[in-house]
């Protein structure tokens, strides 16, 4: 008997449904690729996210009462120094002093404190520091971008009343701070983070500061111990 072979009806037929196959496999390739893409973007996303608050969580947090000098040697009216357009940021920016910066057995020609801050650059978050507090040495501060596509960058700080204010020109450390971040095309993200401080100023009860020139005494050992 004859072997019967394919009619051309039914070659078509079978490579129809073969570039049918092959399209449908791509689709579904092309629908995963993009998914993992988006995936790993918004992982990424989340990634930067955690590492700004704890790096923010570690420096907030050992704030500490230093004074400040800056380039002409003169001394900053407060611990904190932020507001719009502060350190050259876009929006909002913060500089402050922070204790801990581990130095093991001071082997680094440095101390634990170190001058750090926070500012938008090109819609970039920069996390920025000095490594000397004070601005004699006439160096620009180093710069880590941490975060991109800033659309806003907000500080507020918790007083002794607790109530929030938007800016910070008292000498004191405040209880907490308040950072509110938004990127572009999404929803403005708020943490608080505590610092050590109560959010007055501290005046000196020493007997030897009354009298006359009380004031002007207490400010100068209040300024002894801001560099203490």
């Amino acid at each position: 008997m004859k072997q019967r072979g394919f009619t051309l009806l039914e070659v078509m037929v079978a490579l129809g449904i073969l570039a049918f196959v092959v399209l449908a496999t791509h689709q579904i390739l092309d629908s995963t690729t993009k998914a993992k893409d988006a995936s790993d973007e918004k992982i990424a996303e989340l990634n930067g996210l955690q590492t700004t608050f704890r790096l923010m969580d570690q420096d907030f947090s050992q704030m500490t009462k230093r004074e400040v000098r800056n380039q002409s040697g003169d001394i900053q009216e407060s611990y904190i120094l932020a507001g719009r357009y502060t350190l050259d940021s876009q929006y909002d920016g913060i500089g402050f002093v922070r204790d801990g910066w581990v130095n093991p057995i001071n082997l680094l020609p440095r101390s634990e404190l170190q001058a750090v801050g926070y500012r938008v650059i090109d819609d970039k978050l920069e996390r920025v520091y000095r490594v000397y507090v004070d601005q004699l040495d006439n160096t620009e501060p180093r710069s880590q971008v941490i975060l991109s596509d800033i659309e806003d960058l907000k500080f507020e700080f918790l007083d002794d009343k607790n109530e929030w204010q938007e800016q910070w020109e008292i000498k004191a450390l405040p209880k907490a701070v308040a950072v509110t971040i938004q990127q572009i095309d999404q929803e403005p993200l708020k943490r608080i983070f505590l610092v050590p401080g109560n959010g007055k100023v501290t005046v000196s009860t020493d007997p030897a500061n009354s009298g006359g020139s009380g004031a002007g005494n207490r400010t100068s050992n209040q300024s002894q111990r801001g560099n203490g």
